[in-house]
């Protein structure tokens, strides 16, 4: 893929950067320390006008791939000719900033890694921009990519790139569970997170965690402890015997993550996230309402070897399709091969 640039937004995720650990790193805005992690891989980012004028380096410099990671929804101002209430009027400029780079230098590939909640076309966003730039070479990477949705050919899902403070792809190369093997599994269902019920009416999206999170109590106790600290947390969710994702903003949560790395046996209220692979998570896991909910948890407490196959199935998927060699290697087949 020869020379690569990683821009980073607002230092939201340095996952592409231990993916690809010989890119050049830039932020254009620090929003996170992430010194622990940095520290980790070994990594030194080039942070905008501290170190250098990014916007004129990426111009200057014989990049020939870049990887751009923005919550790309962000930036637009008007969506289906409503105005876009979540615009963000500096991640807007950032963009028009780097659409200014585009528009002057050739490279081979531009990758955006599309890291905002809601399922849309990433393609949107340049639709109004074919005069100036050549959008043949984009390529986009969505953490959000709806499998009952079509997208231009250019899209892809990629959806281990989140916003907030946990690297998701240093979880998945940690696999926390390997420290807790051998302990045997607290027969709970854990849950710690945000109750919200979130209303958009532009995009129409309208996602109640609470309500869910309150009926499913209703039918069965949840393991709550509230906030705890990340070391804390990440282990009570490994010695749970289950751990509930519910629905975000958008599909999936850092939750995900941080259970699947953790061992516990994932049960996800069900959406239509497409994963980057073919493999399946077992259908018992996999509920619809509290009614479902409840439904399967006993059947699993009833039946251990059910249970068991569930969790080996879960771990074969993670160990298998989330680990840094596999990452790679996706994306690499997908740059190089894409028109």
């Amino acid at each position: 893929m020869n020379k690569i640039a990683i821009i980073d937004f607002k230092n939201q995720d340095v996952g592409l950067k231990i993916l690809f650990p010989e890119a050049d790193y830039f932020i254009l805005e620090e929003e996170f320390d992430r010194t622990n992690v940095n520290n980790k891989y070994n990594i030194n980012p080039i942070i905008h006008n501290k170190n250098l004028d990014v916007y004129e380096h990426i111009e200057k410099n014989g990049y020939d791939c870049l990887f751009i990671v923005a919550a790309l929804y962000d930036c637009l101002n008007v969506y289906k000719n409503k105005q876009n209430i979540f615009y963000k009027v500096k991640e807007g400029e950032k963009l028009i900033k780097l659409t200014s780079v585009l528009s002057k230098k050739t490279f081979k590939k531009v990758c955006f890694f599309d890291n905002y909640d809601y399922d849309y076309d990433p393609n949107i966003i340049f639709e109004n921009s074919s005069d100036i730039l050549d959008t043949t070479k984009f390529v986009f990477f969505k953490r959000n990519f709806n499998k009952e949705k079509e997208y231009k050919e250019n899209v892809y899902p990629f959806p281990y790139i989140i916003f907030g403070r946990q690297c998701n792809i240093d979880m998945l190369n940690d696999l926390y569970y390997k420290r807790y093997e051998n302990i045997e599994k607290t027969p709970r269902i854990f849950f710690s997170g945000q109750k919200f019920n979130h209303v958009d009416e532009t995009y129409e999206v309208f996602r109640n965690r609470e309500d869910m999170y309150n009926k499913i109590m209703n039918k069965i106790s949840i393991h709550n402890p509230g906030y705890l600290n990340h070391t804390v947390y990440m282990n009570e969710i490994s010695k749970s015997k289950y751990s509930l994702d519910l629905h975000g903003v958008g599909d999936p949560n850092i939750r995900t993550f941080e259970i699947l790395s953790c061992g516990s046996l994932l049960m996800r209220q069900k959406c239509n996230l497409k994963w980057p692979f073919d493999d399946i998570f077992c259908e018992e896991t996999i509920f619809e309402d509290e009614n479902e909910f409840l439904e399967k948890i006993m059947f699993l407490e009833n039946n251990p070897d059910v249970y068991n196959k569930c969790l080996q199935k879960q771990k074969y998927i993670v160990e298998n399709y989330m680990n840094i060699h596999y990452l790679t290697n996706y994306l690499k087949n997908i740059v190089l091969n894409s028109n």
